[in-house]
């Protein structure tokens, strides 16, 4: 073939031509026939790989062909194929054959470096799936190797593109430590950082994140090297140094809007001197709330088959007794229950919590049917406004904190 090849330049190109011109044509050639036969063996061994993993019950063989274990694999033939036949076409002519060599050598680390990436990746995601307890510590030294490899790959990737040792790479590089060290702090955490970031996909540009340690709360526009710049709500930018999304306690809101629902968590404070006893009169009233009739109800007649046995009914706290505010809890999780626009899939909490200076806390816990933020806020407010609202009909007072007035 090499031969038809040369003879068909000479008869287009001419002696002269065909010694400048040929070895530039031969070498295009034979590049351009083993791309395309990686491209054909790719078609050809990765439709019987997937095929092969489509019908398998191996975990692993699925997680490999995902992650284009077998595909790297199969670069390696075309590879072969250029180291075999380096002697007679690249190296017969003069300059070409260091550069041969050392771009053959460089195309050998990429692609053993991208194979093991590919494996350390889909052993990871095999851990993952079985959900044990060694997955974090799987995924933790996964990514270490990863973090070596990558070193070590980068290290022989330049030793081999200026033709030096590793050992007189490694040698430079501890005696300049402590100044890279010094020099370079903020850039190596950040890149480590990075890829912890990348590999854990905790965040990315376009989430909804809170950094607690600057109280700053916004949209990741940029994360790079050293800083990642955080367009707050007001459309002002804030930045933080990169090693921070991972060294302090950072919220992805993000995930909360994958679900399209937001967490509602509030108190109403009530002032416990509203507290009561329901007697006839209030019981009567209540029964005409649509959403606590049945209720109040049941829970008369539960209450008079427990007291029938009690001395002294005209005591109101011999015996079990509804109160006010135990009413208007339950009132509360039927409102909630009853609007379309909280979570049904989600927990519905009304609780107390403990007794303060101000008041009783009543905290309303639930989950919006939207993560959109003025949709949200407007579930919020209706809600409550309802809430603090309709607590007058159970004879209930919210508490406010009294301002002292000082006059002069």
């Amino acid at each position: 073939m090499a031969k038809v090849v040369r003879r068909q330049i000479r008869e287009i190109f001419g002696d002269t031509l065909n010694k400048a011109f040929l070895p530039f044509i031969e070498v295009f050639v034979w590049i351009a026939a083993l791309l395309l036969l990686d491209f054909l063996l790719q078609k050809i061994f990765g439709g019987i790989f997937g095929l092969i993993a489509k019908h398998s019950k191996f975990t692993w063989i699925k997680k490999f062909y995902t992650h284009k274990v077998f595909r790297s694999l199969i670069h390696f033939i075309p590879l072969n194929i250029l180291i075999s036949i380096n002697p007679y076409v690249f190296q017969r002519y003069h300059g070409f054959d260091e550069f041969a060599d050392k771009f053959i050598n460089l195309i050998i680390i990429v692609l053993i470096l991208r194979f093991l990436f590919r494996v350390i990746d889909a052993i990871i995601d095999i851990n993952d799936a079985e959900a044990s307890h060694t997955t974090v510590g799987v995924r933790t030294f996964g990514q270490m190797i990863k973090i070596f490899v990558a070193f070590f790959g980068i290290l022989t990737f330049i030793a081999t593109l200026i033709d030096v040792k590793i050992g007189q790479i490694l040698t430079v590089l501890g005696a300049l430590t402590a100044v890279v060290l010094l020099i370079f702090r903020d850039s190596i955490l950040g890149f480590v950082s990075g890829l912890q970031i990348a590999s854990s996909k905790s965040i990315k540009v376009g989430d909804w994140i809170s950094v607690s340690k600057y109280s700053i709360q916004g949209i990741v526009k940029e994360i790079n090297l050293a800083v990642t710049k955080i367009e707050n709500f007001d459309k002002t930018v804030s930045t933080v140094p990169t090693y921070d999304l991972i060294a302090s306690e950072v919220t992805n809101h993000s995930w909360m809007t994958a679900t399209n629902t937001r967490r509602i968590k509030r108190p109403i404070v009530f002032n416990v001197n509203s507290f009561s006893f329901c007697d006839e009169e209030m019981l009567s009233r209540f029964k005409k709330i649509d959403l606590i009739s049945a209720y109040i109800q049941l829970k008369e007649e539960e209450l008079k088959e427990s007291n029938k046995n009690i001395t002294n009914k005209d005591y109101v706290i011999n015996g079990r007794q509804l109160t006010n505010i135990g009413v208007f809890r339950k009132y509360a999780e039927n409102y909630l229950s009853n609007r379309n626009d909280i979570s049904k899939s989600d927990k519905i909490v009304v609780r107390q919590l403990e007794l303060t200076s101000q008041g009783l806390p009543l905290e309303i816990s639930c989950f919006a049917s939207s993560s959109d933020m003025i949709e949200f806020e407007r579930i919020q407010s209706d809600i409550f406004d309802h809430l603090i609202s309709a607590s007058k009909e159970f004879d209930l007072e919210i508490s406010q904190p009294f301002v002292i007035q000082h006059h002069d």
